[in-house]
């Protein structure tokens, strides 16, 4: 498959971990062809408000490399996911969805699996010591010096505590999946919920999470999460945290995300869009406007980057 110049190829080979002075942090995009546009406007709103950080890796599918290209920059960088993961054939689309699949995968995967793939492979591929995985329909709309969040003693981790529950069934879902994963007995729920909109990662947990899924599965932990399907990456991190006495030490948990989150309702217009923003707490530094409310790109850049 053609990469247009874009990083192909094994890319834990060709970063350069001796260039990364401690403490360090980058920030992880998952994306694809159809959040090109949202995509762009983050990188954008991440040029004019962050400061302090490595690099930008946004890590995407080989088929959508040339769409990405014009978004590498001197500090960003697309990374196709044939550098990251073992190869996966795309499939034909089924009831909306793109899948893909592989002989050693007992069923296909589809988009939002590898998405969360591509962030695990990514962050143990990258050298910072830490990363902040932000998704396409992110905005900065404030100042962030992510050097502060480099230097801090103990990591912010995000938790809602007791919102995994029955009401829930999704999150109830993953939540026992990610004990399973981990070699954990599944407790009785309630239980803390650890997904947001803009997570703080520390290398090296990531990688005692894979080496965990690995020795309590038998797979490659990428497999692993192949066969289970139904899973969350963040809930994975916070559960090995939660139970893990010295992976708690390094993380401090906190119950405000840094960024406020549009997650239902019309279309919002510019209007709308800064009255929304004048809700935005002392430390949030980010909005984020799902696309299925249909708000204009247009309008997110108008108001939020002026």
């Amino acid at each position: 498959m053609r990469c247009s110049g874009i990083r192909c190829g094994l890319f834990l080979q060709v970063v350069d971990r001796t260039t990364i002075m401690s403490p360090s942090i980058s920030l992880i995009t998952p994306s694809y062809r159809g959040d090109l546009e949202s995509c762009r406007l983050l990188c954008d709103s991440i040029d004019r408000y962050v400061t302090g950080y490595d690099a930008h890796y946004i890590v995407i599918g080989d088929e959508d490399a040339d769409a990405f290209a014009g978004l590498e920059g001197e500090r960003r960088r697309v990374i196709v996911s044939s550098s990251l993961l073992p190869p996966l054939w795309p499939l034909l689309k089924w009831r909306g969805r793109r899948y893909w699949w592989a002989p050693h995968l007992r069923l296909p995967i589809y988009g939002w699996h590898l998405q969360q793939m591509r962030k695990i492979a990514m962050t143990l591929g990258q050298p910072s010591e830490r990363v902040m995985c932000i998704d396409s329909d992110n905005c900065f709309c404030r100042p962030l010096d992510l050097n502060v969040i480099a230097s801090t003693p103990k990591l912010a981790h995000y938790v809602a505590v007791g919102d995994v529950n029955p009401s829930r069934p999704s999150h109830l879902r993953w939540w026992q999946n990610a004990h399973r994963l981990l070699g954990l007995n599944v407790p009785a729920p309630p239980g803390d919920d650890f997904i947001s909109q803009m997570v703080l990662w520390e290398r090296r947990t990531v990688m005692s999470v894979t080496k965990r899924i690995e020795a309590a599965s038998g797979l490659a932990w990428w497999d692993a999460l192949a066969r289970v399907r139904h899973f969350s990456e963040y809930l994975i991190y916070g559960v090995a945290v939660a139970n893990d006495p010295d992976l708690a030490e390094r993380h401090e948990r906190v119950s405000e995300s840094p960024c406020l989150t549009y997650w239902e309702g019309p279309a919002l217009d510019a209007a709308g869009l800064a009255s929304f923003m004048g809700g935005l707490k002392p430390g949030q530094t980010t909005i984020a406007i799902q696309s299925h409310t249909r708000t204009p790109i247009e309008v997110i850049r108008e108001v939020a980057l002026g």
